[in-house]
């Protein structure tokens, strides 16, 4: 089945709620700012004020320099929280799925909706009509199949803040035109791409999405190593990142406070073992994978540290622990004992989708590496197995016949027997 997401974009939605609270503010350039601040920032701002040429982050001593008439105002979580739960109300009306990116705005899943509301382009109508009499609110909403596709949809009507007109709509991205929709844009409309390679490309004359693509995977992976891969997925409308609602994301973190502060490496390193063990069992329930594996460590003194390392599409228990013993490495600078340990699964994706993604290697190394992958997932799912039937502590990996930090081994081909004792 076919997905169906609906990115909801509701367009200068903080000044927007203040223009309707009052009214004398519609049609003049507002921004929003801390008030008294020597250092502040204009955190939201009004397409007018943004056509006066303020932008997001701009210190509002130069906002004011930039335009004398400028209304800023305090910023009120409150009314803006109160103004998106209202929307979400709207949304739960049609999506079993909804994952919040902020006040107001959303990704909506409607896979399988069809029997109750019509295609997904007649949901996202109703969504717009009923924000619009309901709450009086403007949205835009892309509709495609995946999260990526209607981000640039929506965010593209807002990029010429001057027509009203533009940045109220439905944009619908047809299911195989998603490399044609996103061709002639710009390659700053393109989510998550580290600004060292926007820049990078724009040395390149980079410009539009679709010159990105044309470029091939091969070549962006010469100059970007894993990333160019990435990012000729992107350019070609590939995303097979999930709509995951905050219940689910907490699934994917992973927290253990020792009962005595240690930095015996035995005890921390067989942690690791349990928190990765429990990620990965979640990850494979759910049929996805993370790219990314963050860690936290908390020590007895309640100073922090954290670090991020990327993962290659992974939800094996191997290589969570091989990414968490890095992580561990880099974090764990002091020698003062650790109190609490975390780790978190980010940048989520799809398992059948993530191994296509990056299968453009040679032939026959795709092949080699895709058999490596099978062989690892049985293993996996015998052990999976295994535990299932008798309990997490029933298996432990061991490498070369060596016994883990808790004394236990287990080899390839004794998971095996067990799993065919196990039935």
């Amino acid at each position: 089945m076919t997905r169906a997401v609906l990115c909801i974009d509701p367009p200068a939605f903080c000044t927007t709620v203040e223009a309707l609270v009052a009214p004398a503010l519609r049609s003049r350039p507002v921004a929003v700012a801390a008030p008294g601040a020597d250092r502040a920032t204009v955190l939201a701002l009004s397409p007018e004020a943004h056509a006066a040429g303020i932008t997001r982050g701009m210190p509002v001593r130069q906002a004011k320099k930039r335009c004398p008439d400028l209304v800023f105002l305090p910023p009120n979580p409150r009314l803006y929280a109160r103004a998106s739960a209202a929307l979400h109300d709207i949304f739960r009306r049609y999506a079993p799925v909804i994952e919040p990116r902020g006040y107001g705005h959303a990704y909506l899943d409607v896979t399988g909706t069809g029997a109750l509301f019509g295609p997904p382009v007649d949901v996202a109508l109703r969504i717009h009509r009923e924000a619009r009499s309901g709450i009086r609110l403007p949205v835009t909403v892309g509709v495609g199949t995946n999260k990526l596709v209607t981000t640039v949809a929506a965010g593209q009507r807002n990029t010429d803040p001057g027509d009203r007109t533009r940045r109220d709509a439905i944009v619908p991205v047809p299911d195989g035109g998603e490399a044609d929709f996103l061709s002639p844009h710009r390659v700053a409309l393109l989510p998550d791409v580290a600004e060292q390679i926007r820049e990078r490309l724009d040395d390149y004359q980079l410009e539009r999405i679709g010159q990105v693509a044309a470029v091939g995977a091969p070549a962006l992976g010469q100059v970007f190593g894993r990333a160019g891969a990435e990012l000729h997925a992107k350019a070609r409308g590939i995303d097979p990142r999930p709509v995951l609602p905050p219940a689910v994301r907490r699934e994917f973190r992973a927290a253990h406070t020792l009962t005595t502060d240690t930095n015996d490496l035995g005890v921390l390193l067989a942690l690791l073992r349990r928190l990765t063990e429990r990620l990965g069992a979640t990850l494979r329930h759910r049929h996805l994978v993370s790219r990314r594996l963050r860690l936290d460590l908390a020590y007895a003194d309640y100073s922090t540290s954290r670090r991020i390392v990327t993962l290659p599409g992974a939800a094996l228990d191997v290589a969570l622990l091989d990414a968490a013993r890095r992580a561990f490495t880099l974090a764990n600078t002091k020698r003062i004992a650790v109190r609490t340990v975390a780790l978190a699964a980010e940048q989520l994706a799809e398992m059948e989708m993530q191994m296509e993604l990056f299968g453009v290697a040679g032939t026959d190394r795709r092949e080699r590496r895709e058999a490596a992958q099978e062989r690892e997932q049985a293993l996996q799912a015998s052990i999976d197995q295994i535990r299932g039937r008798w309990g997490v502590p029933s298996v432990a990996r061991g490498s070369g016949g060596r016994t883990d930090e808790g004394g236990r081994g287990a080899s390839a081909e004794a998971v095996r027997r067990g799993a065919e004792w196990g039935g």
